[in-house]
């Protein structure tokens, strides 16, 4: 590809000039990254935006052979979903009439056309199928990279003055520009005890083992990160240096749904700086923090302060919109004295996955070298999702896309709550069993947990397991993301004792077997095997299995009909009919 066709220096949005500068670590950097020269054809893009320059330089095909004149879209208002939704939909009314309160159920959009020529003078930041269909920098539509550098500056407020923004196809192809840009061949990587697959996935091909990290409520632990750090022996490691990458994904946690705190990234970022430790944060469902969920006829526990912030999150206007961006955790970078930072966003999960497009926000020698790697590379945004996407923010602009976020959030805390509904509808529910022999080690220290028993009457009354039989499975109400994470007591089945003794895996046969089950009934649950990073520290242990169940997209109905479903499998699978 000839990327000559390229604007000039983009303007940048910056609120931070009082703030330091990125230090030096460039030393991070592998060889690979070292060896990669900037492209050769820089030198044209100084002179390309001088006015009346007439450019041949570049191999590039004229637009009026694109066949695309114009791009049309309708897309939803900005605030086209309710900031309160109610808890369950009203009998006889559909799920649209009741979710926007609309007899009609119609959505307020609006129409924009992209043309191929705007009119006016030439202006870089003027979106255009001339320009977005042509060979594009890799730094993306300049208009794109201000839009977001406003975002990270307003919500973010990184600690360093002079970072900036990358444009790439999602966080999954972020991360991969990440590891070719950093990780030698044979580096061992910090992540957490359960993890999402995919990244890890994407550096098996370099032979980089996992480190795991034991996790509590709060997700990664800062006491075994320290140990880990601190007595790293290469030489009782078969030679491998001490890691200088931690993955990490500290909102709405993949898969176990925890969301860690402004205090805890401190300690955190604190151990990483002492052990010179880049931070590669990957916040997919940062906008979906929603808080606890609260079952019904209860009151929420939230202190006066948090519930006034909520409220005043249901507000309209730049109030609630403040109130939404002061509710998120802190991002790592809102810490960041030092540039060690890289942190990953995506429009996937706020927008639409099939657009492909996210950023990275980095220091400004990362942020150089990931361009030369996109530079060369055949995964760059697309210019139809650039165009429309960009388009789309500029109408909305800063406080229309905030509005549009904390819509997107309601709605998800809306499922959310549906399905934590449905399992206090389906089971008889025991609420903070941390401390009870029951869970003890199923999940961390100090995790709210729900333990679920069979409302299935029970004829006489049982000294081990009570009136209701024994427990079935615990889950932990997630505070953000799209999933809850569920631990089934397996030991608790009356197989369990005799596969143990005939030295089988009974937890994984078990646990398999009730997958499989739950399949045949049309019930899909996500393995918990999926996501363990492995090592001698993972969660639970012999006798506790794992799912992680997906609340984003199934209606009402479905949810209720899936947990019911999984009510009757788990009877028979643990022979209580």
């Amino acid at each position: 590809m000839d990327s000559a066709f390229e604007f000039g220096t983009q303007p940048r949005y910056d609120a931070s000039a009082s703030l330091p500068k990125a230090k030096d670590f460039t030393h991070h950097l592998n060889q690979v990254s070292k060896n990669r020269a900037a492209s050769s054809l820089k030198e044209l893009y100084r002179y390309q935006g001088v006015p009346g320059m007439i450019v041949m330089a570049g191999g590039i095909p004229h637009p009026e052979v694109f066949p695309f004149e114009t791009l049309s879209a309708t897309i939803l208002a900005h605030d086209a979903f309710p900031l309160d939704p109610p808890r369950e939909p009203k009998k006889n009314k559909s799920l649209l009439s009741w979710l926007f309160s609309s007899s009609s159920a119609a959505l307020p959009t609006s129409s924009f056309t992209i043309p191929k020529w705007a009119p006016g003078p030439p202006d870089p930041k003027t979106i255009q199928l001339s320009t977005s269909l042509q060979y594009q920098a890799a730094t993306g539509p300049p208009s794109l990279a201000l839009f977001l550098r406003e975002y990270v500056s307003k919500v973010y407020k990184p600690a360093y003055a002079d970072w900036d923004v990358l444009v790439n196809v999602g966080n999954t192809d972020g991360w991969g520009k990440i590891i070719s840009l950093l990780v030698e061949k044979g580096d061992a990587i910090l992540v957490e005890e359960w993890t999402y697959p995919s990244a890890v996935n994407t550096f098996l091909p370099f032979e980089c083992p996992t480190i795991p990290i034991k996790m509590d409520k709060e997700g990664m632990s800062p006491e075994h990160l320290e140990e880990v750090l601190g007595e790293w022996k290469e030489d009782e490691r078969g030679g491998k240096k001490r890691p200088h990458i931690m993955y990490t994904i500290p909102t709405g946690q993949n898969p176990t749904g925890a969301t860690m705190e402004a205090k805890r990234k401190k300690q955190l970022y604190e151990i990483c700086k002492k052990y010179d430790v880049i931070i590669c944060e990957d916040e997919p469902y940062y906008c979906l923090y929603t808080g606890e969920w609260t079952p019904k006829g209860t009151q929420s526990d939230r202190s006066i302060l948090a519930q006034r912030l909520a409220d005043a999150e249901k507000k309209e206007g730049s109030e609630g919109n403040a109130a939404f961006i002061k509710a998120l955790p802190p991002s790592y970078l809102h810490f960041d004295t030092d540039g060690r930072v890289v942190r990953m966003d995506t429009f996937s999960k706020t927008s639409a996955p099939g657009s492909r497009l996210g950023w990275i926000t980095a220091n400004p020698q990362f942020i150089e070298r990931l361009t030369r790697i996109t530079e060369t590379s055949t995964q760059a945004p697309s210019g139809f999702a650039t165009a429309l996407t960009t388009t789309m923010l500029q109408k909305w602009g800063f406080e229309g896309y905030i509005r549009w976020l904390r819509g997107v959030k309601a709605t998800y805390n809306m499922r959310k709550t549906w399905m934590c509904d449905a399992f206090e509808d389906t089971f008889h529910l025991e609420f903070d069993q941390t401390n009870n022999s029951i869970v003890r080690g199923l999940f961390p220290e100090g995790t709210k947990t729900i333990t679920c028993f069979s409302k299935q009457p029970r004829n006489k009354w049982d000294e081990k397991k009570g009136l209701h039989g024994p427990a079935l499975v615990t889950f932990t109400p997630p505070t953000a993301g799209m999933f809850v994470f569920l631990g089934v007591h397996v030991s608790e089945h009356p197989d369990y004792q005799d596969l143990l003794r005939k030295g089988e895996d009974a937890t994984h046969v078990l646990v398999q077997k009730l997958w499989t089950e739950l399949a045949d009934n049309l019930v899909l649950f996500a393995p918990g095997w999926y996501f363990d990073a492995g090592g001698e520290h993972a969660i639970g242990g012999k006798g506790y299995g794992y799912f992680r169940l997906s609340f984003s997209i199934a209606t009402y109905e479905e949810t209720y009909k899936a947990i019911k479903t999984f009510s009757k499998v788990l009877d028979k699978f643990f022979r209580l009919n």
